[in-house]
């Protein structure tokens, strides 16, 4: 998937930064300088039947299993393997933005992350963060927002 080609089609503002190869948030702060809490970790989880869900939350944050099945509905959530999130997304783990999905998948993003005017997200690639309004994220998304993070 051509990220920056989907953006600028859907009208997105956005930047782009370029930065060392990294498969966490904690280690793309490190590398790029940014804050933790102005990135975005976005997490592909499935349930019981295999059914793809993506949760948004700021990098400082966990997801909590339990609130995110309380948001959706679905039941036994558990974390996608790479090679699933991937297939789901299109984008490898570590790279995953919270739009632009190879699948139209539910999204659900914390409330602290809806609260922010813009956050650093994962840029399509490992060594590649976006930085996206908030408003557009949910926009493109057609997602949903929530209280599903506790502290990391």
């Amino acid at each position: 998937m051509n990220l920056a080609a989907y953006l600028k089609a859907n009208k997105a503002s956005h930047e782009f930064i370029e930065k060392g190869a990294t498969h966490h948030a904690e280690e793309a702060a490190r590398t790029s300088g940014i804050a933790l809490t102005n990135i975005a970790k976005t997490i592909v989880f499935v349930d019981s039947e295999d059914k793809p869900v993506i949760a948004v939350v700021r990098g400082d944050r966990k997801v909590s299993r339990h609130k995110l099945e309380a948001c959706t509905g679905a039941r036994k959530l558990h974390v996608a393997g790479d090679d699933l999130a991937e297939q789901v997304t299109g984008y490898p783990t570590g790279g995953i933005p919270p739009v632009g999905h190879r699948r139209r998948v539910p999204v659900v993003l914390d409330m602290e992350v809806a609260s922010l005017d813009d956050v650093w997200c994962g840029g399509g690639t490992r060594t590649r963060l976006v930085n996206l309004s908030t408003t557009d994220i949910i926009r493109l998304s057609g997602g949903t927002t929530c209280d599903i993070a506790v502290p990391a």
